[in-house]
């Protein structure tokens, strides 16, 4: 017998005829919260579909797949109005097992104001969200559960949705399914989603066919003899679903997968993406009954509101706050007894677990508008919106004809054969593209390599006890995309090609210059800051000079500034890009993309208010941008669950080597610049952090710095943007400062910084409060070796999905320790150090050296510090000048780097050589010859043997900051390129040099 409870109509369906487990059904239809914006009922839906659904009711089968619950009144619970909101008055709460939860589970929330005002049709009317968008109809449930853990078991307690009545959307129907109380009973999502199509009615939406009813098509509406076409016509009549959920690591791993060969398994057809669970298309699932007479089919898509909210508002909570469904909380003592709680409080239990599916729906349709598909990501909605903007601004009718003008890129299919196999890059690759011609292949690749993560450094650790100001970039990211120049891809995107020459500042005369160079370099001795990096250890290195390596791929921003402050540069190959114009002017496209988003956030701020959902929303929008410009640029690798193996992300509809290198490389420069002229106006930075960094100097200081003439540069470009030109901001101030590492510093003020270096706050502690604070203090100042920091954690996607040895969403500890010792990407100036005295919480003092850096002269110096440092931090520490003492005698005494085989060091420099794309050897570069035959040929050299794997990695841009100088190369490397395809070495060719 089911379980009745007042207010919700109940039944019992079971999981197919296999399974003989029963549960429990419960379907309430409540109005729907009025600020949550719902909408009308859609077009072409009837007045007699309500009728039409109760004498179809009638006729369904017992197969526990079709039951539904009468009579369908909607429910009011106490204290509620008639059309008063879908929420309970009862001060319940978040579940303690989903982490971006558990800061808001005490915290009951509250509807502000200014957070639920305004029109969600007005917000859907600006520019950028109508491109963000997909606009499509749909129908979305928000879905949910509810779990408890004994004894490294997870027992499922309930499962949760919620979907507008497809005839009258103000209405919300709230379906709960409860499997056997504390059994391990778990459903399949096939029956829970059919279950939900019937209690609410959705084949009558207009989005399903009509043939559709509540037990689904007979068998005669599809059949045919052939196994795929019956498939693809069942696929037609089919109820097309977007289960939307919240931190779907938690709750879309609760279905039961396998136990039959056509079970569905749901986890294999998700993605991981932006912190959620999602499809990137929709998948199928199709079931007949017992005796195959009825069958019912689904297209399931899947979005998780993790993706679709704004940083640092992504707790259930807030997402509540913003579209008026206040987030409930249970009493203390229950979150991790829910079991239990549903026994004893089961009406209180049933108005929490809902209230979280309620929340999604609502929260979309505030975001996207009622019955509308969501985007997969708030990012790739962005990406749409500049794949529209830029379209409209360069002319292009079509996305393919926007990649063909932004980025250079083709289908697979249009027959060009410009890049061989194997040196395709990923970005393009994985999405079946090319580059336009032979220039678009070399160009993209070039600014392939010179694309480098954010300028992260410590330049003064230690202890600082007096003012100082951490200054951010305006919008730093946004700003330098407003500055980068379109190419003309189609004309020929290499204007002019520089081979083995010095540098002049008249070859790049504008940090905007669009040209990418490897180069070797030497700055003069006084520049405190170089500004040319090397990839090496998995960071970036500034060295005085690149003497040891052959060289490094830098952008036309970095150097520039590297010309202005007086550095030699050689350029062994480099190429200027050929700019597009438009209007008589350079053209712009990615200024045109970020402003319309900018745009748009001002009138949402004006709209809706400063801090609302909407204006957060494209602010994420603007932020995102420049990151869907850079996806796969440098290989990154996700695991593809369907596949069951690791693969390449692949570009995103707007990732571009060019524009993305160039926009990061404005950003380093801008720091760098300001950075050099602090310290030669007399000041000090303690730190810098990608877009920002502390100092001692006030932002009306650093304001009046020209960077060279960078600063009226980036005016122009923000005055574009929001018609302002400052380009610095204050975030944090403090009196003091202990600064230990990149990303690594901490002031007891509460108003400054606090950087963990990767230390995990403790659940109990709130993040950056004071004890956070001085935990962290605590830590770094008294620590004898490494940090002990052991954390729980979750399984990651890749664990949940994996076919063999799946885990489930069970949290287990893990136990590691941190080191919080300076990283040396610059060289400790030992004369400064001195022993400064930390004052601790407790009234102590603790030593912590303090000293200024300098840029080491060789990035081999840089390597040989850091493993130093990393054998003591084996034992103990870096913290006091004692140790910082035993590190330098270390360092001054110790042997350099130590080639053992040195015609294998030659060997692989003269591969790297070549697949970076600095030197052109003839048979290497014959795409008639396969690559075993190529290898086979550089055997015959005397010098070893190059592998497959080898060949392959020798392109990666890091495997630069290993090659040997070119001029250590000479003796062989000429001979090679010298010598045509087809010829072989001789004895004299092999001969020792």
């Amino acid at each position: 017998m089911s379980v009745a409870v007042a207010g919700w109509d109940s039944h019992e369906i079971t999981d197919g005829a296999r399974h003989g487990a029963r549960f429990d059904v419960l379907v309430r239809r409540r109005a729907r919260t009025p600020a949550a914006g719902a909408g009308a009922v859609p077009a072409g839906t009837s007045g007699d579909g309500a009728a039409r659904s109760q004498s179809q009711l009638a006729e369904c089968d017992t197969s526990g797949l079709s039951h539904v619950p009468t009579p369908l009144g909607t429910a009011v619970s106490p204290g509620q109005e008639a059309r008063g909101p879908a929420r309970s008055l009862a001060p319940m709460g978040s579940p303690a097992l989903r982490p971006y939860d558990r800061t808001a589970a005490t915290v009951p929330a509250t509807p502000a104001p200014s957070a639920v005002s305004g029109s969600a049709t007005a917000f859907g009317d600006l520019p950028s969200v109508k491109a963000m968008g997909t606009g499509r109809a749909g129908i979305v449930v928000g879905f949910d559960t509810e779990f408890t853990t004994n004894d490294g078991v997870r027992v499922i307690d309930s499962f949760q949705f919620a979907t507008p009545d497809p005839l009258d959307p103000t209405v919300m129907v709230e379906v709960v399914i409860l499997p056997p109380l504390g059994s391990t009973s778990r459903l399949s999502l096939h029956t829970a989603l059919w279950t939900v199509v019937v209690a609410a009615r959705l084949w009558e939406s207009p989005l399903v066919p009509d043939e559709v009813g509540p037990r689904g098509v007979p068998r005669g509406a599809f059949w045919t003899d052939d196994w795929h076409d019956r498939r693809e016509a069942l696929a037609k009549l089919r109820v097309p679903i977007v289960l939307a959920c919240h931190y779907g690591s938690a709750d879309l791993t609760t279905f039961r997968t396998g136990g039959q060969s056509r079970e569905l398994d749901s986890l294999v057809r998700l993605t991981s993406a932006a912190g959620g669970l999602v499809t990137l298309l929709p998948f199928r699932s199709q079931r007949g009954n017992e005796n195959g007479h009825w069958w019912q089919s689904l297209s399931v898509s899947v979005r998780d509101t993790m993706s679709q909210a704004p940083a640092g508002k992504k707790s259930l909570a807030v997402l509540g706050e913003a579209c008026g469904v206040t987030k409930l909380d249970v009493p203390e003592g229950w979150i991790s007894r829910m079991t239990d709680y549903r026994r004893e409080h089961l009406d209180e239990f049933l108005e929490y677990g809902i209230n979280d599916a309620v929340i999604v729906v609502e929260y979309l349709a505030r975001l996207w508008g009622d019955g509308v598909v969501p985007p997969i990501t708030l990012s790739g909605g962005a990406a749409a919106a500049l794949v529209d903007s830029g379209s409209s601004y360069l002319g292009a009718s079509s996305p393919s004809e926007f990649r063909r003008k932004f980025a250079g890129l083709v289908d697979e299919d249009e027959g060009v054969e410009a890049v061989e196999e194997g040196d395709r890059l990923s970005f393009y690759a994985k999405r079946g593209r090319n580059p336009l011609d032979g220039a678009a292949a070399q160009l993209s690749s070039a600014f392939a390599r010179a694309y480098h993560g954010g300028l992260n450094s410590c330049p003064m650790p230690g202890y600082y006890p007096t003012p100082s100001v951490d200054i951010d970039a305006q919008n730093a990211y946004p700003t330098a995309m407003a500055l980068v120049r379109d190419l003309d891809w189609e004309a020929g995107a290499i204007e002019e090609v520089v081979h083995e020459r010095a540098l002049a500042v008249d070859d790049v005369s504008s940090a905007a210059t669009p040209f990418v160079g490897f180069v070797s370099f030497e700055f003069p001795a006084d520049v405190v800051y170089p500004c040319l990096p090397i990839v090496a250890d998995g960071t970036l290195v500034y060295p005085r000079t690149s003497e040891g390596v052959a060289g490094t791929w830098v952008c036309g921003p970095e150097l520039w500034l590297a010309l202005r402050l007086g550095a030699v540069v050689h350029c062994q190959i480099g190429y200027l890009g050929r700019e597009l114009g438009q209007d008589g002017g350079p053209s712009l496209s990615l200024r045109h993309g970020v402003k319309q988003l900018i745009d748009d956030r001002n009138a949402a701020k004006k709209i809706f208010g400063k801090g609302s959902l909407e204006e957060q929303t494209l602010k994420t929008g603007v932020n995102s941008v420049y990151g869907k410009t850079a996806q796969d640029v440098a290989e990154q690798h996700s695991w593809d669950a369907r596949a069951q193996e690791m693969d390449n992300v692949g570009g995103s509809a707007v990732s571009s080597p060019y524009h993305a290198a160039t926009t990061t490389s404005f950003v380093r420069a801008q720091l760098l610049a300001t950075m050099n002229q602090i310290v030669e106006h007399g000041g000090q930075v303690y730190s810098v952090t990608t877009d920002g960094f502390i100092t001692d100097c006030t932002v009306d200081e650093v304001a009046a710095l020209d960077l060279y003439g960078l600063a009226d540069v980036l005016r122009e470009s923000r005055t574009a943007l929001t018609g302002d030109p400052d380009i610095w901001e204050a975030k944090h101030g403090q009196d003091d400062l202990v600064n230990f590492t990149t990303r690594g510093n901490v002031s007891l003020d509460l108003g400054g910084v606090c950087a963990h270096n990767g230390l995990k706050t403790p659940k109990e502690i709130v993040r950056d409060s004071i004890e956070d604070r001085e935990m962290l203090l605590v830590s770094v100042a008294t620590r004898e070796g490494r940090v002990p920091n052991g954390y729980t954690r979750f399984p990651s996607f890749q664990e949940l999905s994996r076919t063999e040895d799946r885990k489930d969403f069970l949290p287990s500890r893990v136990e590691r320790s941190v080191s919080m010792d300076y990283d040396l990407k610059r060289r400790p100036v030992m004369t400064s150090m001195v022993g400064a005295m930390v004052p601790l919480p407790d009234g102590s003092i603790s030593e912590m050296a303090t000293f200024t850096t300098e840029p080491w002269e060789r990035v081999e110096d840089c390597l040989r510090a850091r493993l130093i440092a990393r054998e003591i931090a084996q034992t103990g520490c870096l913290r006091t000048v004692a140790e910082w003492r035993d590190w330098d005698v270390r360092y001054a005494h110790g042997k350099g780097r130590r080639i053992v085989t040195p015609q294998r060091a030659m060997l692989m420099s003269i591969v790297m050589a070549h697949r970076q794309g600095i030197v052109v050897i003839p048979t290497l570069a014959d795409r008639s010859l396969s690559i075993a035959e190529r290898l086979d040929w550089l055997a015959e050299w005397g010098l070893g043997t190059v592998s497959r794997g080898d060949w392959d990695n020798a392109r990666r841009p890091e495997r630069a900051a290993q090659m040997l100088p070119t001029d250590v190369l000479a003796p062989y490397l000429d001979r090679m390129a010298a010598m045509a395809s087809g010829e072989r070495p001789t004895d004299a060719d092999r001969r020792p040099y």
